[in-house]
């Protein structure tokens, strides 16, 4: 019976000694003092009984052993509530983490959305600058294009005028000498050449007249939309 106690004192014993190892430093350390019980005999009496064989360890031994169990108890309940503490603190620790990493990625998302914002406004800005580049040099084509028909619409509206000059007095050369009433005939034919010259020489003045003012708004509307942004 006595070893029995003594092996169960003993394994209470390792056991509240690593219990009390984790719990020092903390907030949750027992207020037990150091275990130094002993379950030998003790002072001048127990030792005499002890030499007469008459010493019994039994009633020690069970004070001994409800005692450690007692710290045990207090012990486990310490280690509980360490644990609790512990993975509480864990989770708000964790929570921190995530707020924090939370934060650090909409501030991540914040910057990406300003970098897009900067190349997309300098994308803009280019855009804009060749568009205006574009429309310059087409304005500027087309005034080129305008002038350079004038000599042609000015030549063929002279020979038009010269051919009809031609053939009227050629007409009137040859009217001359036919009858009178050739002549009447002929008359009328010259009157039409000469209507359909004359309109001629308008519908090329015309065409030349259109040229001229399309030149000068082309002109115009480069010297109001310089440096104007074209959307």
């Amino acid at each position: 019976m006595s070893a029995s106690l003594q092996q169960q004192i003993d394994a209470l014993l390792q056991r509240n000694l690593a219990a009390r190892n984790q719990l020092i430093g903390t907030d949750y350390m027992p207020d037990l003092s150091p275990d130094t019980l002993q379950a030998g005999p003790q002072g001048f009496g127990e030792g005499l009984a002890n030499v007469f064989g008459l010493y019994d360890a039994q009633p020690k031994l069970e004070s001994i052993l409800k005692e450690r169990e007692g710290r045990a108890s207090q012990y486990t309940r310490a280690l509980k509530d360490l644990e609790d503490a512990t993975r509480a603190q864990a989770k708000v620790e964790a929570k921190a983490e995530r707020t924090e990493l939370k934060s650090e990625g909409a501030a991540d998302a914040q910057n990406v959305l300003d970098r897009d914002k900067q190349l997309l406004e300098s994308q803009y800005k280019t855009l804009s600058k060749l568009q205006q580049e574009a429309s310059n040099l087409a304005v500027q084509q087309s005034v080129q294009q305008t002038q350079a028909l004038f000599p042609y619409l000015d030549e063929a509206g002279r020979r038009g005028t010269e051919r009809a000059l031609d053939a009227s007095q050629r007409f009137r050369a040859f009217k001359e000498q036919l009858p009178s009433s050739i002549q009447a005939i002929m008359a009328s034919k010259q009157q039409q050449m000469q209507a359909a010259s004359n309109a001629f020489a308008t519908e090329a003045q015309a065409i030349a007249n259109q040229q001229q003012a399309a030149s000068g708004f082309a002109q115009l509307g480069t010297g109001r939309y310089a440096g104007r942004r074209i959307a």
